[in-house]
């Protein structure tokens, strides 16, 4: 066999080869390309639902948390120390019943002339 048999026996394959893969090469990228896009979005989607899920989970967690904190305080109030009475209001100043001004009995006292008086 000459080199030149040799070389167009090779070349017969390695030609199909290239235009196999020219062929599978030049096909439809978009198909590719859309599942490429399909698979981003899909995983874009489900990190927004867990982000999603956790922020819900955690405004969930807050108002649980304030209603069983507010019943407790209401359970605290309802019992016996809110029932104690509180302080009464002062009542008025009692006005006096006399409005007249406190004068001496007697205006002036006259020694008798057997005590010594003078």
């Amino acid at each position: 066999m000459t080199a030149k048999n040799i070389f167009q026996i090779a070349l017969g394959p390695l030609g199909c080869l290239c235009l196999l893969l020219q062929a599978s090469c030049s096909g439809d990228n978009e198909v590719i390309v859309q599942e490429k896009v399909a698979e981003r979005v899909m995983v874009f989607k489900a990190k927004k639902r867990a982000e999603c899920l956790e922020a819900l989970l955690q405004t969930a967690e807050h108002m649980v948390d304030s209603l069983l904190l507010t019943e407790a305080q209401n359970a605290l109030n309802d019992s016996l120390a809110r029932l104690r009475p509180g302080r009464p209001f002062q009542p008025a100043a009692i006005l006096p019943i006399d409005s007249l001004t406190v004068k001496p009995i007697f205006e002036r006292i006259r020694p008798s002339s057997r005590t010594g008086g003078g």
